[in-house]
């Protein structure tokens, strides 16, 4: 149900024409026959790359300079009724741990490389059709990775006036690595495991993963907690894919639905992360704070004490005050029936 949710989370209305469903890039399963959506999926995948998830479904090639690599990717339309689909190479980077595609007409070198053989689609409902990508690296390109989609997209209907278009698109990643050989290898680590609770309370475990090899990553797993107290165990939770740069930190983080009452613990917290072939886990001891500890509730106790500091204060200085004019009272009456003594009448005189 998640995978289908996924696929046809994208669903834009094109002004003036019928809507079109269409998923993330590189989300869709391949099946090409989720209803009431576009799909578009990864055909070939290299003999060596076959039980690599990622390899899958994403472009994730290593070409050395000057060489040519060719895929086959099929767009479906199971919108309900005919469509026409633009087919095209689009940029994309990574921003704050997520692959982010650029606007359309965004070009890098990535993109000037790439050569699709049908630039338009004309699709009845329930039909497919396979494009070929051709990526042809330059003999003078830098060894390095570089990151794009190939994206069938929506058409925008014929506007008029100012009559607002939108169109929505669906891909298939690009990851690739220009280098020798098989290229740099790839690999991460799990550095920490962090609870927390949120605003609400609702419990949190953050993963903290290091990208310790050459290329880009796409970190996704899942988090078991159990053995609690009183031999509780919670449901298992799945985190959102992170995508980590080399030499780069990032999050996976595992929320907790409706967990405000979920015991502080402790708990032994199992976590599974993988981005293709690479696996690890960490297994720890897990206490999450207690329901409401917060910067927000510091900074409130803070302002509290901070009250009842600066009242005592006021108190103590207001004492220390009362009791210097009282003890020049007494020294200035005392000083007084002195000198009224001095000057009585019979005072016997020097």
């Amino acid at each position: 149900m998640r995978a289908l949710l996924a696929l046809i989370a994208a669903a834009v209305l094109i002004v003036g024409a019928p809507a079109v469903a269409l998923a993330d890039p590189g989300q869709g399963d391949g099946s090409g026959t989720s209803s009431g959506s576009v799909t578009i999926s990864l055909l070939d995948v290299a003999t060596s790359l076959k039980d690599d998830p990622r390899a899958n479904i994403y472009i994730t090639d290593n070409v050395p300079p000057g060489k040519t690599i060719t895929h086959q990717v099929r767009v479906t339309n199971n919108t309900g009724a005919p469509t026409t689909l633009d087919v095209y190479a689009g940029s994309a980077k990574i921003v704050d741990s997520a692959f982010t595609p650029e606007n359309r007409g965004v070009d890098t070198a990535l993109t000037s490389w790439i050569a699709l053989d049908k630039s338009e689609l004309q699709l009845d409902d329930g039909q497919s059709e396979d494009v070929t990508v051709t990526i042809a690296v330059p003999a003078d390109a830098p060894e390095v990775e570089q990151f794009g989609v190939i994206w069938a997209s929506t058409q925008p209907a014929s506007a008029t006036g100012d009559q607002v278009q939108v169109v929505s698109r669906v891909g298939v990643r690009v990851y690739l690595s220009v280098g020798e050989g098989n290229g740099p290898p790839s690999d991460f680590a799990i550095a920490s495991l962090t609870p927390q609770r949120d605003a609400d309370g609702n419990a949190t475990v953050v993963a903290n993963v290091e990208n310790t090899g050459g290329r880009a990553i796409d970190v996704s797993g899942t988090l078991d907690l159990t053995d609690g107290p009183g031999g509780l165990t919670a449901n298992t939770v799945s985190a959102k894919t992170t995508t980590i740069v080399p030499g780069d930190g990032g999050e996976v983080v595992f929320a907790l639905p409706n967990s405000a009452s979920l015991p502080a613990g402790p708990w032994q917290g199992v976590v599974k992360l993988e981005s293709g072939f690479n696996k690890h886990d960490s297994s720890v001891k897990i206490t999450f704070p207690d329901k409401g500890i917060g910067d927000s509730v510091s900074e409130s106790s803070s302002m509290s004490w901070g009250a009842i500091i600066g009242s005592v204060l006021v108190v103590l200085a207001v004492i220390l005050a009362a009791a210097y004019l009282l003890i020049r009272r007494r020294r200035a009456a005392a000083g007084n029936q002195s000198d009224h003594s001095d000057s009585s009448p019979g005072a016997e005189l020097p």
